[in-house]
C-alpha cells in the first residue's frame, strides 16, 4: 500500500497551520491516498534562518522516505513552504527526484515528476525557478526595509523593539531617557554597595526595606541574583545609542571589583539523586542523555527527536549498578590489596573534610561570640545581632550537613574495607551488594564506568539495548542488557549472555 507524506509548515505560531494540513489532507484523498496512509509532518520553523540540515520538517521527510519503502508521494501547500532559499529548494527538488518521489504542490497546482516518473515535468521546472527567485528576492527586500527602519530609528535615539531597562523610560519622543525616581535608585544600590561592608543579599535587604514595593523580601539565594542581574548591566555605566549612563565607570569597576572577591554559592539544587548523571549516552548520535523531570522522570535525548529516545531514570540507574556491582566483585577478587589501599586514601580524605568542616564550624561559633560582645558594648543594635546570627547559623548548618554526609559515607566505606581485608585472608571478591547509600555507589560507578550507552530496538514494544565502556581495562563478561518496557507495570530486564541467549534478571 502506496503512502503520501503531506508536508505542511509555518513560520510563526500565529499562523494557522491547521487549515492548511486540512487543504493538504482533502487533496491527497482526491489522489487516493486514505488517511491510514497518510504520514502528517506539521512544523513551526523559520524556513530563511535555518538550514536544510536544522530543518526538522525536512529531516523527518528524509527520514520516512529512507525507512518505509511504501512512500511514493509528498504534498504540501507551495514551494516556499519547502524552502524560501534557491540552494535548498533546489536540493529538495533533486532528492525527490533521485528517490523517484512524486510532489504535488497546491498554489500553484504543479506535479514534480511525469506519469512514469523517469524525468521532471517541465512546468514544474519553470514554477520552481521562478519561486525560488520570487521567495529569495521576498526576503532580501523585506530584510533591507526592516535595516533601513531599524538605522532611522537609532538616528532618532529612538527605540525599535525590546522592554525598556529597569531604571529608563520612552518620552512622548519614543526615546528612551532615564526614570527620574528608579534612575536614582540603581545609583543608591550601587554606591550602597561599593562604599559599605554589605553583601549583594545584605544590599538587597538594603533595597527591600527602602523600596519594599521594587523589591520584595525573597528567599536567600533568589535575592543574590536578583541584585547580582543588576550590577550586571553594562548600559548603567557604558549606555549605548539609545541609553545615556546612570552611574560613572569608577563606581561600576570598584562594583565588580568587589563582587569578584566574593562567595560564590550554586545557583540551582537538584533534590533527586541520579547515578548515571553525565555517564548516560544516545547510540543514535553519540550525544549525553539528560534528566526529564515532572511526569516523564527518564533520561531523554533531545538532539535528534526523530528517535525520541528515553529511559526511566529508576531503570537505567539500576541497570547502571547491577553492571558497576558485577564488575567490582570481579575486579576486587583480583586484587583486593589494591582496593584496600584506594578505600583507606578515601577514608583519610572524608576524614580529612571533616575536620576542616569541623574546624569552620568552631570559628563560626567565635564570630557569634564576637557578636555578643559587639552588642553588648552597643556597636550593633539587636536587629543586627539577630540578622548576622540568622547567616552564621545558615552557614553552620551547611556544614553540620556536610558533616553527616561524610559520617555515611566513611561507615559504608569502613563495612566496604572490612570486608576487603576478610577477601585478603578468604580469597572472596568484595561484597557490594549491601552499599545502600547513594555517594558510595556513585564513586564505584564514576570509578569504573566510562558511558552507559542506550540504543533503541526496532520491535512493537519499547526495547532498548544498553551497552557499556569502561574508564580502564577491566576482567569484565562485557555485559549486554535488554530493557523491556510494555507498560508502566509491565517492564523487564535481561542480561544477554556471550552466545546469544537471555536471562531475566529482573
Amino acid at each position: 500500500m502506496k503512502k503520501i507524506i503531506i508536508l505542511a509548515r509555518i513560520s510563526t505560531a500565529p499562523q494557522d497551520i491547521e487549515s492548511q494540513t486540512k487543504d493538504l489532507i482533502k487533496e491527497a484523498e482526491r489522489l487516493g491516498y486514505s488517511k491510514d496512509r497518510q504520514i502528517v509532518i506539521e512544523t513551526v520553523e523559520s524556513a530563511i534562518k535555518l538550514s536544510e540540515e536544522e530543518r526538522l520538517g525536512l529531516r523527518k521527510m528524509k527520514h520516512y522516505i529512507e525507512t518505509d519503502k511504501d512512500v511514493d508521494c509528498v504534498i504540501c501547500w507551495e514551494p516556499s513552504r519547502l524552502a524560501r532559499q534557491q540552494k535548498i529548494l533546489y536540493s529538495i527538488r533533486d532528492y525527490l527526484i533521485e528517490h523517484k518521489i512524486q510532489l504535488y504542490i497546491l498554489n500553484p497546482y504543479v506535479r514534480l515528476l511525469t506519469d512514469d516518473r523517469t524525468q521532471v515535468d517541465s512546468t514544474a521546472n519553470i514554477v520552481f525557478s521562478l519561486f525560488a527567485t520570487i521567495s529569495e528576492n521576498e526576503m532580501m527586500i523585506k530584510k533591507e526595509r526592516f535595516l533601513r527602519a531599524k538605522n532611522e530609528m537609532k538616528e532618532k535615539r529612538q527605540k525599535f523593539a525590546g522592554a525598556i531597562i529597569f531604571g529608563y523610560m520612552k518620552n512622548n519622543e519614543k526615546k528612551c531617557v532615564p526614570d527620574p525616581y528608579k534612575s536614582k535608585i540603581i545609583a543608591d544600590l550601587f554606591e550602597h554597595y561599593a562604599n559599605t561592608d554589605s553583601s549583594l543579599y545584605e544590599t538587597y535587604c538594603y533595597a527591600s526595606g527602602k523600596y519594599p514595593v521594587l523589591f520584595p523580601m525573597i528567599e536567600y539565594i533568589k535575592a543574590q541574583h536578583k541584585i547580582r542581574h543588576f550590577f550586571d548591566v553594562e548600559i548603567y555605566y557604558k549606555g549605548n545609542w539609545c541609553y545615556d549612563p546612570i552611574i560613572s565607570e569608577e563606581i561600576w569597576n570598584k562594583v565588580h571589583e568587589k563582587m569578584s572577591k566574593a562567595k560564590c554559592r550554586a545557583r540551582y539544587k537538584n533534590e533527586r539523586k541520579l547515578l548515571c548523571r553525565g555517564k548516560i549516552y544516545c547510540g543514535h548520535c553519540g550525544r549525553m542523555m539528560t534528566g526529564s523531570g515532572g511526569n516523564t522522570k527518564a533520561y531523554c535525548c533531545v538532539t535528534d527527536k526523530l528517535h525520541n529516545l528515553q529511559i526511566n531514570f529508576d531503570a537505567a540507574d539500576w541497570i547502571m549498578w547491577e553492571e558497576t556491582r558485577t564488575i567490582v566483585n570481579i575486579n576486587s577478587a583480583i586484587d583486593s590489596s589494591k582496593k584496600t589501599t584506594e578505600i583507606k586514601t578515601l577514608l583519610n580524605e572524608k576524614k580529612t573534610l571533616i575536620k576542616q568542616y569541623e574546624a569552620n564550624i568552631t570559628g563560626i561559633n567565635n564570630k557569634k561570640d564576637k557578636l555578643v560582645d559587639l552588642y553588648i558594648k552597643g556597636t550593633i543594635n539587636e536587629t543586627m545581632l539577630n540578622k548576622k546570627n540568622d547567616e552564621l547559623n545558615k552557614e553552620e548548618s551547611v556544614y553540620s550537613n556536610y558533616i553527616k554526609k561524610l559520617n555515611t559515607e566513611i561507615r559504608s566505606l569502613g563495612n566496604i574495607l572490612e570486608e576487603t581485608q576478610k577477601d585478603l585472608i578468604r580469597e572472596r571478591s568484595i561484597i557490594v551488594d549491601n552499599i545502600g547509600d547513594f555517594e558510595t555507589r556513585q564513586e564505584f560507578v564514576r570509578r569504573y564506568i566510562q558511558k552507559m550507552i542506550i540504543n533503541k530496538v526496532e520491535d512493537e514494544y519499547r526495547t532498548l539495548e544498553i551497552t557499556f565502556e569502561y574508564n580502564h581495562p577491566v576482567v569484565s563478561p562485557r555485559s549486554k542488557y535488554l530493557y523491556v518496557y510494555k507498560n508502566q507495570k509491565n517492564n523487564k530486564i535481561y542480561r544477554i549472555n556471550e552466545d546469544g541467549t537471555k536471562d531475566w534478571i529482573k
